[in-house]
């Protein structure tokens, strides 16, 4: 039997009802009862905020009656049957009401009404009372529309339902912001030996005329190996000799769930340390912090500059935290969360066009937090790969005293360093008070600091700091005796302006000289133009003047997506300008990028025109540059890409973003006949399918089957939503729509989705009283083989009743016991046995039929 959709059956429906309240009405005009005093009948009811349910309802000549319970019931409104009729209360205990069907009236609170006998009306299954009652005693309005055969509820009272599910949504955020999930199913990690998955590549050739030309290669491979994630980076230039120090090499297993190693490193490590190291680590690296953001207290503002309007997307502990876009001058800046453990930071640079910096900064938080009674320790040895091939160490350990407050210390050793190889450390993070922050660290023989920072609650933010060397220690690699830091920042709003304010003073004792040196800055958009005004101080007790100057760079939107930058910089000690840069740039074609520039360097007396076309093909970010200058004169080439391998299809995928490190997904939904969960031979993909989150890069294959996701953050819990209205058939149903998955990078992790086909049962209940007639609101329970009740079904006004959402089997069918001993009924026959089968569509069951006669 082909199946008929849900929404034909919906159609069908109200048109015969529409036929019914036709003849209805046609009838009462005529004076003839063509039909019995009142009829049942199933609408859909609106609420707001909640949406649409369909309820019964009772048409009497030309007023619509709702049924008292089952709208309190749905609505959560306190309400008990009794011998005289309905009592309960609304939203508060001390509002009572009574409902009294016997001596037609309703209390509620300290008022009466009188009702009718034509105001309600008593049925055995349960009352009803004229629809306008309900807004004009309990503010419940209601209108009722013969039209679209439908319902609508307004009230200003905050129901039971609706708070509850306020309250539910309130919580669900709480745990979203703590990083709490309730997935229906989780995936569990696994650890596979080796699995290939990514590979980078990069190409940039150079050809300058007074020097000599350079080319460079780049290519990266992310890989599982040994349960571990492996990266390997090797790097070419025809100028530079190939050497291990410009290579990148690195195996990491995490596992946040063990007690004592959450994550190993092999190979290239970040050490953190306080001695100066101008070359790479290689070693091992052992650490029990988790490889997961816990949030403590408190930010701490980080900025910098990089190109103009690049996005910086800033990475705590490996994970994506926050991203910005760099204004006309290149600064840009965040407020970095403080995260309980070992903070590592790092900030990845991208063009406006999809160019891709892959230069990581990696930036030590001076703050560090551990929760109360935990203890997190981080071990690494390695050699440091300069000319002396120096032996490094540094062991630390933080131990929570309470939320505020972390103690820590450690050894750090270094071979080599004439003042002294092994340097004991102590340090400390201390929340003072809301928004004041404290840390501090003192290591032998080599310098002691303190930092404090205070965040208003106008985010005003002052910040110092001091450090103290010692005056023999050669650890550091410069003769700094002392370094002197204050910084203001806070932002300034205007009607015409938003802008960024910082004022900073640096100064350097030396044993000799000092250099102090001064910033203001001020960053934002004014008028809706992008503007950065810089004004830099530099003074040195050897010189009689400071020298003093300021940097303005702007970008204006043109019509026609023309953007235009000036930048220009004066200086005030000589009254001369020393630079002017004007660029203005333009999107061509679908994915291409023209920007053309001219710069005059007015004191080395250089004059630059440059134009560069850059293009995003589907596996490449290329680009073309030619800088033509009285000095010098460039042309420069690139391209870069990656390929991700999908092992779970065999499939070779390309992008132009770089694709080591990041985590990727195959979702695979399919039917699942028998019901075991796993995907058989002879069990066919699902297509159409959709998620409602849209974290990384979403792609369909094969006939929109396979699901793919890139671009990832590793190690972090992350629940796939599967938006089950997505599928294009009825029948089919998810389950578990929430699915939970740790991300693991270097390749695609395969996830199957089995999606259930549903069967339909449907028939009539009939009421044998001096003939057949249809009978609403009665209760038809489905039990499957094992006994367990599979559905509860309420009949409609003219007896139908339908359920869709049976699994392939055997059940039974069977009137409510309880529900025929109260009404003195029995049921012909008892029970109707009947099977769902197999079927791509769903299997459809519409013969059951149940008459009811009095005892």
């Amino acid at each position: 039997m082909n199946r008929i959709t849900s929404d034909f059956i919906l159609k069908l429906k109200r048109f015969h009802l529409q036929i019914f309240i036709f003849l209805l009405f046609s009838s009462t005009l005529s004076g003839q009862e063509t039909f019995p005093e009142y009829d049942e009948l199933n609408v859909e009811m609106s609420v707001p905020r909640l949406g649409t349910v369909e309820i019964p309802i009772a048409i009497k000549g030309q007023d619509a009656y709702l049924p008292v319970q089952e709208l309190f019931d749905f609505l959560k409104i306190k309400n008990e049957v009794t011998a005289e009729g309905i009592t309960g209360f609304i939203v508060h205990p001390d509002s009572t009401y009574s409902i009294n069907f016997q001596d037609n009236y309703i209390q509620f609170k300290d008022e009466e009404y009188e009702l009718e006998a034509s105001d309600f009306i008593e049925t055995p299954m349960g009352n009803y009372l004229k629809s306008n009652y309900f807004g004009d005693v309990f503010g419940l309005d209601t209108q009722f529309s013969f039209r679209s055969l439908s319902v609508e509820l307004d009230t200003e009272l905050e129901l039971p339902v609706i708070k509850e599910m306020r309250l539910k949504k309130m919580r669900e955020s709480l745990n979203r912001v703590r990083g709490v999930v309730e997935p229906d199913t989780t995936i569990a990690r696994r650890y596979p030996f080796f699995k290939p998955g990514t590979l980078d590549w990069g190409v940039v050739t150079t050809q300058q005329s007074d020097f000599e030309n350079d080319n460079r290669l780049s290519l990266g491979l992310g890989t599982m190996f040994l349960g571990g994630e492996t990266n390997l980076m090797l790097n070419y230039s025809s100028r530079v000799p190939f050497n291990s120090r410009n290579q990148f090499y690195q195996w990491r297993y995490v596992n946040n769930d063990s007690r004592l190693f959450k994550q190993v490193s092999v190979g290239r490590i970040f050490t953190r340390a306080t001695s100066s190291l101008f070359a790479p680590v290689s070693g091992v690296q052992v650490s029990n912090s988790p490889m997961q953001n816990r949030r403590s207290f408190g930010t701490y503002q980080l900025n910098d500059y990089t190109e103009p309007r690049w996005t910086v997307e800033l990475y705590v502990n490996n994970v994506l935290i926050d991203f910005t876009q760099a204004d006309a001058s290149g600064f840009y800046s965040f407020e970095v969360p403080l995260m309980y453990g070992n903070t590592a930071v790092s900030l990845r640079f991208y063009g406006p066009w999809g160019e891709e910096r892959v230069e990581e900064r990696v930036i030590n938080i001076p703050y560090n937090f551990v929760p109360k009674n935990e203890v997190e320790y981080t071990l690494s040895a390695g050699i440091v790969e300069n000319e002396e091939w120096q032996r490094f160490s540094r062991f630390n350990l933080n131990y929570g005293i309470s939320n505020a407050i972390t103690l820590g210390g450690g050894v750090e050793y270094l071979s080599e360093v004439t003042s002294g190889e092994v340097m004991p450390f102590v340090n400390s993070s201390v929340r003072i008070a809301s928004g004041l922050l404290f840390s501090g660290e003192y290591m032998y023989g080599v310098k002691g600091e303190g930092v404090l920072s205070y965040r208003s609650p106008q985010n005003l933010q002052v910040d110092l700091n001091y450090i103290k060397y010692d005056e023999n220690q050669t650890a550091i690699n410069f003769n700094y005796l002392e370094e002197r830091k204050i910084s203001l920042s806070t932002p300034i709003r205007g009607n015409n302006f938003s802008m960024f304010g910082r004022f900073s003073l640096n100064q350097i004792i030396m044993p000799t000289t000092e250099f102090t040196t001064a910033q203001m800055l001020l960053s934002g958009a004014v008028f809706g133009v992008s503007t950065n005004f810089t004004t830099y101080g530099i003074y040195n007790d050897r010189v009689k003047e400071p020298t003093i100057y300021s940097s303005l760079s702007q970008t204006y939107r043109l019509p026609n997506r023309f953007l235009f930058s000036p930048q220009v910089q004066y200086d005030y000690s000589r009254s001369q300008f020393n630079n002017l840069i004007l660029e203005l740039e333009r999107p061509i074609f679908e994915k291409g990028f023209l920007n053309l520039a001219y710069e005059n360097n007015f004191l080395r007396d250089a004059h630059i025109f440059e134009v560069g076309f850059r293009y995003a093909l589907d596996f490449a970010q290329t680009s073309l540059t030619s800088r033509i200058g009285n000095r010098n004169t460039s042309f420069v080439q690139s391209a870069r890409g990656s390929m991700m391998l999908d092992d779970n299809t065999g499939q070779i995928l390309t992008s132009n973003r770089s694709a080591m490190s990041k985590a990727g997904l195959t979702i695979i939904p399919f039917l699942d006949f028998n019901g075991n969960g796993q995907r058989d031979p002879m069990e066919p993909g699902v297509p159409g399918m959709e998620l409602k989150n849209r974290s990384g890069r979403l792609s369909y294959h094969e006939n929109e089957t396979i699901l793919r996701i890139r671009d990832l953050q590793p190690y972090i819990d992350m629940v796939i939503e599967i938006d089950p209205v997505s599928l294009d058939n009825i029948a089919w149903k998810i389950s578990n729509p929430k699915i939970k998955v740790h991300t693991v990078p270097n390749h695609f992790q395969e996830i199957h989705v089995p999606v259930e086909v549903m069967g339909e049962v449907g028939g009539m209940v009939y009421v044998d009283d001096n003939g057949l007639r249809g009978q609403g609101r009665i209760i038809i329970n489905i039990f499957d083989e094992d006994g367990n009740k599979a559905a509860r079904i309420l009949s409609e006004g003219d007896g139908y009743f339908t359920y869709l959402g049976l699994k392939p089997g055997k059940y039974t069918a069977e009137i409510d016991r309880e529900q025929l001993e109260n009404l003195g009924y029995i049921s012909e026959p008892e029970a109707i046995p009947f099977e769902i089968k197999i079927d791509e569509y769903g299997d459809i069951v519409d013969t059951l039929e149940f008459v009811l006669s009095s005892r």
